[in-house]
């Protein structure tokens, strides 16, 4: 409603625009086919359109697209003025998701059909009554007594509420926990307007709770007595990634796009995003300096995996372990199964136990931070950042190595993100990222 409703040049525009498609998609019913499903489809797989353009007509209402193809000049085809006169194209009925079929005479409600094995969320959901909902996600029950988590506030950024579903996710966990949504992207990370409004208000202790239930949450789906599987496609960055990192196994659509950007608006990972990194590699490593330096490293520089891949040189997704899919309609229904499999005699993870380097490794990363700010690789803030990530992986207190859990990790992460907060070259940056302006 928003694109449409006012009077500037730009309301306009849409509202042209929209008459224009969304008359011309209907008037594609029946000569080129009988069903609105078919050309939804071809939209959202062939041009990655969120929504079809008859399920679009449903969200604005049949009345409501009338209009805006007769402002726009537009003949109104007969299948959306069936829509005006008997109710939208797609409907629920006894639990059954239907979609208006139409031929050269009539219509009616047929069930939504899909090829075998396909399920997408957004259709199934329509006939689900969440177990807990809020604003920026939702719990659900599939067949089976699996649980499902959603999120679906604006780009999936996650605040409190979406963690607290989390939460109540681990607790009312079912035979499984299948974390997925359906939209382009899975999440863009945490929401950076809370973190701004911490910072103009000092209000340090509330940002501490807050990365601490983060923490918390994340734990908790980590330790849970069922199977979790993450099944993300798109953007999966920053807290919604380390969501993902506290899964026993991955499902990614092969365009996924997995990693931790927090350096980028200079803060450090704070959900756990540090530790597990640095736990990967020093399992894969057995070397506490090598996982130390890697792990730096690829936080430092925000790297992405842009393919399982690219995402497998980093640790974030592990071949024989977890597993992708081509056809992003095939998540749900695969990812079912492996917590399927999964669940016979399922224990959950123990309890890593990690060893930090001691503090000479703290002075080659500083090293190659002064020598990369000499060349004028960095900003000085960069330098700040990377090593206050070095804080994280690092015992800078002594040449010893030093023993730590993960609730240490967590503690560690915590105190970095908050010294860099009280900066005002983070400040600075995370406004203009908020803004779109060019970072300073």
């Amino acid at each position: 409603p928003m694109m449409i409703e006012g009077a500037e040049p730009h309301h306009q525009y849409c509202r042209n625009f929209l008459g224009r498609v969304l008359a011309y998609a209907a008037a594609l019913i029946p000569d080129v086919t009988g069903t609105p499903q078919d050309i939804d489809d071809a939209m959202k797989m062939g041009f990655n359109w969120i929504r079809g353009p008859f399920e679009m007509i449903d969200a604005l209402g049949a009345d409501v697209v009338i209009k805006l193809a007769q402002d726009a000049g537009c003949t109104i085809p007969q299948a959306l003025q069936t829509s005006a006169d008997h109710g939208p194209f797609y409907q629920v009925q006894e639990g059954t998701l239907m979609v208006r079929n139409f031929d050269q005479t009539a219509s009616q409600l047929k069930p939504v059909q899909l090829p075998d094995g396909t399920e997408r969320f957004s259709l199934t959901r329509r006939t689900l009554t969440p177990i807990a909902s809020n604003r920026a996600a939702s719990l659900w029950s599939l067949p089976g007594g699996l649980r499902l988590v959603e999120f679906h506030s604006k780009a999936n950024a996650l605040t409190g509420e979406s963690m607290a579903i989390v939460r109540q996710a681990a607790e009312d966990h079912g035979t499984g926990i299948l974390i997925h949504n359906d939209a382009q992207h899975f999440s863009a990370g945490v929401d950076l307007n809370r973190f701004a409004d911490f910072i103009a208000r000092e209000a340090w202790g509330e940002m501490d709770a807050f990365l601490n239930d983060f923490q918390q949450a994340v734990a908790a789906l980590k330790y849970c007595p069922v199977p979790v599987v993450g099944a993300p496609s798109g953007l999966s960055l920053g807290g919604g990634f380390e969501v993902l990192l506290h899964c026993d196994r991955l499902l990614t659509h092969a365009n996924s796009v997995l990693g931790l950007v927090e350096s980028g608006v200079g803060v450090v990972p704070g959900g756990g995003g540090v530790k597990t990194t640095y736990q990967r590699w020093f399992e894969a490593t057995g070397d506490a300096e090598t996982a130390a330096w890697e792990t730096w490293m690829q936080i430092g520089y925000g790297k992405t995996g842009e393919s399982p891949e690219q995402a497998t040189k980093l640790r974030y997704f592990r071949p024989g372990h977890d597993e992708t899919v081509m056809n992003r309609d095939k998540l749900i229904t695969r990812a079912s199964a492996m917590i399927r499999d999964m669940a016979p005699g399922y224990t959950p993870p123990e309890p890593p136990k990690m060893t930090l380097p001691g503090q000479a490794i703290f002075a080659k990363m500083d090293a190659f931070m002064a020598d990369g700010l000499a060349k004028g690789w960095f900003k000085p803030h960069n330098k700040t950042t990377a090593m206050e990530i070095a804080t994280i992986v690092v015992n800078t207190s002594s040449d010893a190595p030093l023993e730590v859990t993960e609730q240490d990790m967590f503690d560690r992460e915590r105190a970095a993100f908050l010294r860099l907060a009280k900066t005002p070259e983070t400040k600075g940056w995370i406004n203009a990222m908020l803004s779109g302006a060019a970072i300073e």
